[in-house]
């Protein structure tokens, strides 16, 4: 599976709450910020709700590791 790089190419000043909550479940903070996020339906679907904010490109990194996986590891994200 490929992953998404969504980077957040205008602010988030005026746009509706609803797109804010969006954007910040995607992880970005701020203009130019950047993630790598799995390539699933629900993530596109995400990106587009929100398309006029942000741009995103499919990229052969490996797509991130959930939460859940890490806390069964036992480690500690870096």
């Amino acid at each position: 599976m490929a992953a998404i790089k969504v980077t957040l190419k205008r602010g988030l000043a005026g746009c509706p709450a609803p797109h804010r909550t969006i954007v910040a479940g995607m992880g970005l903070k701020k203009r130019e910020s950047h993630k790598i996020l799995p390539d699933t339906p629900a993530t596109l679907g995400m990106i587009r709700k929100v398309d006029y904010l942000v741009e995103w490109e499919r990229v052969d990194a490996p797509p991130p590791v959930g939460r859940a996986a890490r806390k069964a590891k036992g480690t500690k994200a870096a």
